[in-house]
């Protein structure tokens, strides 16, 4: 499966259940919304790649935003949508090599990830 197929895969599987709570009700009006951690940390987990660490970056509004990215410079970013249909850019530019909570995939990802599994 190529990189694009998957992040659309993703982004398919995203719903209101795998939010952060103070997310749920922001996310109505723009679904991609509180979903970039656990979006990138499954894409992480499953691309397996060594090369894209993740990043983050803290937007115009105060909120991290969280996408993966090579020593490139190269951006997959699954959730970059919330930004566009608003108008706006993702923080790219103030992006710092950042680390997830934990090693293996959170209970989130981990939910996210039996998804897809179950949707090939």
């Amino acid at each position: 499966m190529n990189i694009q197929n998957l992040i659309n895969k993703i982004k398919n599987n995203l719903t209101p259940d795998l939010l952060k709570k103070e997310y749920r009700e922001l996310n109505k009006n723009n679904t991609m919304y509180g979903h970039c951690y656990v979006a990138t940390e499954t894409l992480y987990h499953i691309l397996n790649d060594k090369n894209f660490k993740p990043f983050y970056a803290k937007d115009e509004n105060g909120i991290n935003h969280w996408w993966l990215q090579n020593s490139l410079g190269k951006i997959l970013d699954v959730t970059k949508e919330q930004y566009l249909t608003i108008n706006k850019k993702p923080p790219y530019s103030k992006g710092k090599k950042g680390a997830f909570l934990t090693k293996q995939p959170s209970k989130r990802s981990k939910i996210l990830i039996n998804r897809l599994y179950e949707n090939l």
